[in-house]
């Protein structure tokens, strides 16, 4: 558990931030060899590609009238991309440290921010990116979660406040999760669930860093992926 903490920090801090403290950075593959670390990359990677595909909130009460199964939905295998308010985006696709991939995380935005994800990026804090990610990240493995504990209403609410964080740096100190000050990509997405609906979708596998691997666990459940391998 310990070992596991502290490659996620060390990665999610190498991949993500150019600012360097000589007392916090220790290099990656310092700690471990490019093995393990291939190895706990692909464990993570699994998850992605092999969790089971459900219908949204939306769909799930008109499935059941129709009898209809995730293979049905509109002729795809695969769920449908959602613009769902509050709907969590997870991709492959986006910061890798020299030996990892650590992954991306955004939030599916509310009014008046129509067809976009709220994310927070290294160069640009906390800002909507307009375009589905099954297009913006098309080479690469993307999927979509609902949370299971939450309605419809509050997950808009949850979209509602991560626009509200719009504007805000990019947080590099990544074990800093309770700041509000300043964001990283999955410190928002689960930040705007925990401070709206109580609603943690964390792990404690990870530590007190989020993880945008991470978010895919047993409080979520994916409902879009945009390829099988």
């Amino acid at each position: 558990m310990k070992k596991l903490f502290i490659l996620s920090s060390c990665l999610l801090y190498l991949s993500c931030s150019t600012v360097c403290f000589a007392d916090d950075v220790i290099s990656e593959s310092d700690l471990f060899t490019p093995q393990e670390i291939q190895q706990w990359e692909n464990e993570a990677l699994d998850k992605l590609e092999e969790a089971p595909i459900v219908f949204d909130k939306e769909e799930n009460d008109l499935a059941k009238e129709n009898s209809a199964t995730i293979s049905g939905i509109n002729g795809k295998k695969l769920g449908t991309w959602s613009w769902r308010d509050g709907v969590i985006c997870i991709t492959d696709s986006h910061a890798k440290s020299p030996l990892f991939n650590n992954g991306h995380a955004g939030i599916v935005a509310a009014a008046p921010y129509y067809d976009s994800v709220i994310e927070a990026n290294p160069s640009d804090g906390v800002q909507p990116k307009y375009g589905s990610w099954g297009s913006r990240f098309s080479g690469n493995t993307v999927v979509q979660l609902g949370v299971k504990s939450t309605t419809v209403t509050q997950d808009r609410k949850a979209a509602q406040w991560a626009a509200k964080q719009i504007g805000k740096p990019y947080n590099k100190s990544f074990t800093n999760i309770n700041t509000r000050s300043s964001f990283y990509c999955s410190q928002l997405v689960w930040a705007a669930y925990k401070d709206t609906t109580g609603a943690d979708i964390g792990t404690a596998a990870w530590g007190t860093a989020i993880h945008p691997f991470e978010l895919v666990n047993n409080k979520t459940q994916v409902i879009y992926r945009n390829r099988t391998s």
